[in-house]
Parts: structure tokens; C-alpha cells; sequence
């Protein structure tokens, strides 16, 4: 029991960005200098395969019903208490919720949330924040994924005893492309594209704060002007269909490839000219990164962290969120081959100065040594929620 507890609680292992990122970071903190330990709350376990062996002493299942679980947050209190934990960190809301309820009135028992949410759309979101601000400003400590988040959510009233920025990182190395030009050719054709086609990519979940529709829009313009853009969606999700629709009616059905969810996205990035992230609402976009490590030239919705990200006319273009006008101007300016290729160079380098994964793992275990530091510090007493 040398070593400091710390127990991780997720949603879910389901495919998602901040699952993504707590997977990510688990295989790379040391275990030496931790007792690792992680629980899911909901039964949707993809990422499972992708946690490295030995790196975890608990990996539990929470099995969390609709609405708030009793029995899930008996499970987890009793992994505090058996397994000596000393501080959770928790994921986005409804986990930090567990964690808190979990945590009770344990004074010894420090706890941390890392928030990947910025603007908040639907009604029951705003609603619901009224609770989780309570409680994120009762925690003791509050880790933000860029700077403008952090502004945002300070000036909206998020006052926790401490709160810092760590940026999302990724594994470098795994996202390089040391494929030859040809393979990279056989997987365009592969896709029905011919090498003269400007292929415009767009990695996400096909979602409506995702903007999807606003690339297909961009693309049908740059058509109309001669050039042969073609789009490439990587993904899948809930507005599959009505972007089909639009397609057709936009007279670009032909001009369009969905990939479906890809466990492997190197190889259709790899098949892309330029990436685009178009979002309407993003904080600090691992997709993005992803494409930037394998040497594209991106061009960014102006929302979250994107100027944190990349620097406009070095390493992508940034354009008004919603502006399709501005968004096909950009992606005409990187028809230019000489362009795309020096504006991805300089992406690629940017991500392995400041957006490592092993940049992220040390920034958590100087985060949590000095959360752990100040264990002894007295702390207000809990919210009393009544259902």
C-alpha cells in the first residue's frame, strides 16, 4: 500500500472521445508509482481489448441502470474502501456524479474530474448543469482540455479549489503514415476515387454538432466551380441517412463515400488530400490531432480549442463554425499540392512538441502527486442531494 490508490471512473468503455482519452492515459501511467484501478458505470465495453495487461489491478463493471443506481454507487463505494483508494478522477459529469456519491463524507479520499464539455445545447443538459456545478465546484481538483474551455466555464461559474489545463494527447508513433505512396493509392481506388480527385476528409461520428451537412454543402460548391472534390466521411451515426438525402439533392450522392465505424482510421486519412474538422460544437478534438500526426493540413471550425490546436496559415486553415462560404474557400486554397504538404508537415511536428500522450501521463502524475500532497487539507462538507 506504498504506492498511492486512484480509481478512474468512466460512463462507459463504449467508442468515444473522452473513453478514448482515460484508455489512452491508463496504458501509460506507470503502475509503479500508482494503484490503478477502473470502473465503467454502464455495460458497453468496445475499448476493453485496447487496456494494456498489467497496467490495472481492478477493471469493474458497475452495471448502472436508468437514473441514478444505488447499487452501482454501493459497488463503488465498496472499491474504495477495499482497495485503500486515495483519490478518484472521474470523468465528464454523470461519472463525477458516482464519484461523488461514492466518496461520501471520506475526507482522506481526494477527488478529481476531468471535463470534456463546453457549450451545452439541449435544454436538459442546461438543466442538469445546475446540479453538476455544485458539485464540480466541491471538487478538489478540476482538469479542463484547453485554455478556452477553461475561460468559458470560469466565467460561467465552475469556482473548484483547483483547476488546470491538461491538453488531450495521442500516440505519435501509432499514427505516423510510413506506408508507401502506392498502398495509399491502392486504398483511394479502393474507395472508388481516382488520383486526379481532391479527397476531403472528415473523421467524426456523424452527429448534428458535428456538422456534417456543412462539408457536403462545401463540397457541392467546389464542384460547381470545376474543382474535383470528393468527400470522404469516416465514421457513422445517427444523421447517416438524412446526409445521404442531401447528397442527392445536392447531385454530389457520386462524389461522397461513408466508411462506417472503422476500429482503424490510418489507412482512409492516409487516403485524404485534406481533413477538415467542421463542427459546430468541439472542445479539444483528438480526431484532429490523430490527422495531424499523420501529416495533413486541417482545416478547423473556429470553436473550442482550435486556435490552441493550430496556429491559421502554419499548420491548417480556421474558418467561421456554420460558414460554408468560408469553409470552401479554404479548401480551395489547399488545392494547391505545395501548401497541403507544408502545412502538414508543420502539423505534424506541432503535435509531437506539445500533444503527446506521453506529454498528457506526466501532466496527470504531476496533477495527482499534487492533489495526493494536499490530502490533509480540510475540505467543506458534502451537498445533500435528496431524489
Amino acid at each position: 500500500m506504498s504506492r498511492p490508490g486512484v480509481l478512474f471512473v468512466v460512463n462507459s468503455l463504449a467508442f468515444g472521445g473522452a473513453e478514448k482519452q482515460v484508455v489512452t492515459l491508463l496504458n501509460h501511467l506507470d503502475p509503479r508509482t500508482f494503484r490503478l484501478h477502473l470502473a465503467y458505470l454502464k455495460r458497453s465495453d468496445a475499448l476493453l481489448p485496447q487496456l494494456r495487461p498489467g497496467i490495472l489491478e481492478d477493471i469493474v463493471c458497475c452495471d448502472a441502470g436508468r437514473g441514478l443506481d444505488a447499487g452501482a454507487i454501493s459497488r463503488l463505494r465498496t472499491l474504495i474502501a477495499a482497495r485503500h483508494i486515495d483519490a478518484i478522477v472521474c470523468t465528464n459529469s454523470y461519472s463525477m456524479l458516482y464519484g461523488y456519491l461514492a466518496r461520501g463524507r471520506r475526507s482522506d479520499v481526494r477527488l478529481a474530474a476531468v471535463f470534456h464539455t463546453t457549450l451545452l445545447k439541449r435544454w436538459k443538459e442546461k438543466a442538469q448543469m445546475l446540479l453538476y456545478r455544485r458539485l464540480y465546484n466541491r471538487c478538489d481538483l478540476l482538469v479542463y482540455v484547453c485554455e478556452s474551455q477553461r475561460r468559458y466555464w470560469r466565467d460561467h461559474g465552475l469556482r473548484p479549489a483547483a483547476d488546470e489545463v491538461i491538453y488531450n494527447g495521442i500516440e505519435t508513433d501509432y499514427y505516423t503514415d510510413r506506408r508507401p505512396a502506392e498502398q495509399r493509392q491502392a486504398v483511394r481506388r479502393s474507395l472508388g476515387f481516382e488520383d486526379r480527385d481532391y479527397v476531403v476528409g472528415l473523421c467524426s461520428t456523424l452527429r448534428l454538432e458535428k456538422a456534417p451537412a456543412d462539408l457536403l454543402a462545401a463540397i457541392a460548391e467546389l464542384r460547381s466551380q470545376g474543382i474535383r472534390a470528393k468527400a470522404l466521411l469516416i465514421g457513422d451515426g445517427p444523421e447517416r441517412e438524412g446526409l445521404e438525402r442531401m447528397a442527392t439533392q445536392l447531385h454530389v450522392r457520386e462524389h461522397m463515400v461513408i466508411t462506417g465505424m472503422k476500429e482503424d482510421v490510418r489507412p482512409f486519412i492516409g487516403a485524404c488530400d485534406v481533413m477538415t474538422l467542421v463542427s459546430h460544437s468541439e472542445t479539444f478534438s483528438l480526431a484532429a490531432l490523430e490527422s495531424m500526426s499523420l501529416g495533413k493540413a486541417l482545416v478547423m471550425s473556429d470553436v473550442g480549442g482550435a486556435r490552441e490546436q493550430i496556429v491559421h496559415g502554419m499548420h491548417g486553415l480556421i474558418f467561421e463554425p456554420g460558414n460554408v462560404a468560408a469553409l470552401a474557400m479554404c479548401l480551395t486554397r489547399l488545392t494547391s499540392e505545395r501548401l497541403r504538404a507544408l502545412l502538414g508537415q508543420a502539423a505534424a511536428r506541432r503535435v509531437r512538441e506539445r500533444f503527446t500522450v506521453e506529454a498528457m501521463a506526466a501532466r496527470f502524475t504531476e496533477s495527482l502527486h499534487g492533489l495526493l500532497e494536499e490530502s490533509a487539507r480540510p475540505r467543506e462538507q458534502p451537498v445533500t442531494l435528496r431524489p
